[in-house]
């Protein structure tokens, strides 16, 4: 990076930004030594690297008063280009934008870059041995945290995890049904105390091991002690009562309980990692997915398929996932955008034959507030001031989302209508009644949520309210003490599972939402669940459900933002690719035409 830097320093001081090829200047030691604010010995040591790597010609002057003369070998537009493509070629996303944004003058470069980088993404056949082998490689603006299934908190990680193992049963929520998964039959008894179920013969873990009833044991007794210990909460005993099949005992009526296997911390581990598990072991986990993890750094993350998957071998042969930076400025949009529900970017324009694919999030973003924390928070009057002030429809012009306000978890029927009361007026007139003091509150929230929580600022702004805003790292997020320390979160809520996530929001102890609720609040929200979990019928469920929600936007808990759409665009010889309820899509149902010999596009479709 430093060389790079040198040589347009070198180029922008004696030739301008614009430069022919091969065009010769004089310069002297003493003029470079200025220019670079150097030693004479350090400007020789710089003319010799840049003459090494085939950037100039350095003819030094003979005699006194003749004076030395550069040759710059490659023109600046090029050099720019070529650099940044080495620095992403090596993994180094983030340095080759920050190289390029250094040089904002150089739009049609940036141009030029970008649609390079997007030839890079999508399905590339790669020949191989006797037989084509066919990889399909993502951007990916965020890099999972963990992979751990007992420990999940965000999306992405869990569609990893899917990618990565299986559970025991799968929830169609098209159909609404539970599917067989790793289970092929289940059943309870009649009072929905107890669970049985039993296993499908030969699933293999990625490491050789045969799965058993003693690996789903091992499953749950884990998810005991770790964030997601509220699936198992009402778990007595689960027993192996034989190599095939699984008792679960619980305290008190679940008829939710085939749902809750359904998560993907639920996801089934082996029980010989009880003996390796260490943090090393979860950067290559064992499952019996239709995928397997060979190596994962900070640029990249390589899947290979499982030949021996129990339901059916996927049609790719592998999957690169390639870690962008978070931080690419809005001008730099990628074709193939990040299918994740918070994710603003929007796809550039494809070919007239390519397919675009759009699907509605399944959640929101939101804001919430902590009430166990002193500061303005505290009054009833103040949120809903906030909720008032804030413009769903010029949020969502203004953030560049596509998407419909939000006044609920999911979208209901009506949201295409896209309507929400919005009133600056009555907005005031609730801060007021607060006894508003201009205290500023703070709002935490993560890196990539940077431009919504700009625009929250400037709304509160409009009526008086100071807002800090702290940025943290997905890890950060994570821990209830930075929910603890704030006053509000902006964040976003996608559900897999629609009944089984809302519930896990007021549940998991590491929920951003279960964090702030009042200890009333906490108290009638698990009264309500545990009715819930008694109840045999899906529609007395979800209006159970529905009161809850009811009761946190009364009290204004949760302020409701965005539901947004996820969308991108496919190339025709790329098939079965759908978006699904995490907003991304399941590798192991992608799969090409062969109808002709691809040229270069459709290599990477």
């Amino acid at each position: 990076m430093l060389t790079a830097e040198r040589y347009i320093t070198l180029l922008n001081h004696y030739a301008g930004p614009v430069s022919g090829e091969q065009e010769e200047y004089e310069a002297t030691l003493e003029d470079l030594t200025e220019l670079f604010h150097c030693t004479e010995r350090n400007v020789k040591l710089i003319v010799r690297k840049l003459q090494e790597e085939d950037l100039i010609t350095w003819l030094p002057g003979r005699g006194r008063g003749n004076r030395s003369r550069i040759t710059f070998r490659v023109k600046r537009e090029q050099f720019l280009l070529e650099f940044a493509k080495r620095l992403a070629q090596k993994g180094e996303y983030r340095s080759a934008f920050e190289f390029l944004h250094q040089y904002e003058e150089d739009k049609s470069i940036l141009d030029q870059f970008l649609k390079w980088l997007n030839d890079q993404f999508g399905v590339e056949r790669i020949a191989s041995d006797a037989q084509d082998k066919d990889v399909f490689r993502l951007p990916v603006y965020r890099a999972p945290v963990s992979l751990d299934p007992a420990e999940l908190f965000f999306g992405f990680d869990s569609h990893l995890v899917r990618q990565l193992f299986d559970r025991l049963v799968e929830y169609d929520s098209e159909r609404e049904i539970i599917m067989p998964r790793i289970a092929h039959h289940w059943e309870p008894n009649t009072s929905g105390t107890e669970w049985t179920f039993y296993l499908r013969k030969g699933i293999m873990f990625h490491h050789g091991k045969v799965l058993t009833a003693e690996d789903v044991v091992f499953t749950l007794e884990r998810l005991r002690n770790s964030m997601n210990s509220w699936l198992v909460s009402m778990m007595l005993n689960a027993e192996a009562i034989d190599g095939r099949t699984v008792r679960i005992t619980l305290r008190q009526p679940n008829w939710l309980f085939p749902r809750l296997m359904c998560s993907s911390c639920a996801s089934i581990v082996p029980s010989d990692l009880s003996v390796k598990e260490d943090r090393d072991y979860w950067r290559s986990p064992s499952g019996t997915g239709p995928f397997k993890i060979v190596h994962w750094c900070n640029n990249r993350m390589d899947l290979i398929v499982h030949d021996g998957y129990f339901l059916g071998r996927p049609y790719l042969d592998g999957v690169k996932l390639i870690f962008m930076p978070d931080n690419i400025p809005n001008v730099s949009k990628l074709k193939w955008e990040q299918l994740i529900a918070n994710d603003s970017r929007i796809p550039g324009t494809a070919g007239q034959d390519w397919q675009r694919i759009e699907t509605l999030s399944k959640g929101c973003s939101l804001i919430s507030w902590n009430r166990n924390k002193d500061g303005p928070q505290q009054s009833l009057s103040f949120r809903q001031a906030v909720n008032l002030i804030i413009d769903r429809a010029a949020f969502i012009r203004h953030s560049g989302k596509s998407g419909y306000p939000a006044r609920s978890f999911l979208p209901r029927d009506e949201v295409a209508l896209d309507v929400y009361w919005h009133d600056a007026c009555a907005a005031k007139s609730l801060l007021e009644q607060s006894g508003y003091d201009g205290t500023p509150f703070v709002l935490v929230t993560g890196e990539s949520e940077c431009v919504d929580a700009e625009w929250i600022r400037q709304q509160c702004a409009s009526i008086g309210i100071p807002v800090n805003i702290r940025y943290e790292d997905k890890n950060s997020l994570t821990k209830t003490e930075t929910s603890q320390e704030a006053d509000a979160l902006l964040f976003c809520l996608v559900f897999a599972e629609d009944e089984v996530c809302e519930l896990e929001s007021f549940l998991q102890k590491n929920s951003m939402i279960y964090q702030h609720l009042d200890r009333r609040l906490r108290q009638w929200i698990f009264e309500i669940t545990n009715e819930i979990f008694a109840t045999p019928s899906k529609e007395r469920r979800s209006a159970l459900l529905q009161q809850i929600e009811y009761r946190l936007q009364d009290e204004a808990q949760i302020l409701f933002l965005v539901h947004q759409k996820l969308n991108t665009y496919v190339h025709p010889s790329v098939r079965g690719l759908v978006i699904n309820n995490l907003g991304w899509m399941d590798f192991k149902d992608i799969w090409l035409t062969t109808g002709s010999e691809p040229s270069s596009d459709a290599q990477r479709a």
